[in-house]
């Protein structure tokens, strides 16, 4: 392969990168997230186009734990209920740092920004696996 085509690859790989979070907030709706996961043998494909988006949302802590990870590294998780009318029960995890794990409790209401990277999705039940960016 030359040098030149080898430059070009390396441009692209870093402009698709840097696509992955441009900093900029997604129009994409927890609401919208939801009804794609009704059809199960579509959602993968929905949430390929969406992975990697940034998404600013509201929701309710459900709960508010620490943990440790297979290094033994200390990390919180935040279980947030999006929609609690409709589906009781967490609906995104998402990794925070444990110097803040006092400051949620079960019910309270939390604004965050965050980048869209997995899904598990189980009889009918839908949790989003966030990469916390920022959580107020």
């Amino acid at each position: 392969m030359s040098a030149r085509r080898r430059l070009s690859q390396a441009v692209l790989l870093v402009a698709l990168l840097a696509a992955c979070d441009s900093g900029d907030v997604a129009p994409i709706s927890f609401d919208e997230v939801r009804q794609a996961a009704t059809d199960a043998a579509g959602f993968k494909a929905y949430f390929d186009g969406v992975k990697g988006k940034r998404v600013a949302w509201r929701g309710q802590v459900v709960e508010a734990r620490r943990e440790f990870e297979d290094d033994y590294m200390e990390s919180g998780l935040l279980l947030i209920d999006m929609d609690a009318a409709a589906h009781p029960g967490a609906d995104v995890a998402m990794k925070f740092p444990t110097a803040r794990l006092a400051e949620f409790k079960p019910g309270q209401e939390v604004a965050f920004t965050a980048i869209l990277r997995e899904f598990e999705l189980a009889n009918d039940a839908l949790l989003l696996k966030l990469e916390m960016k920022e959580l107020q």
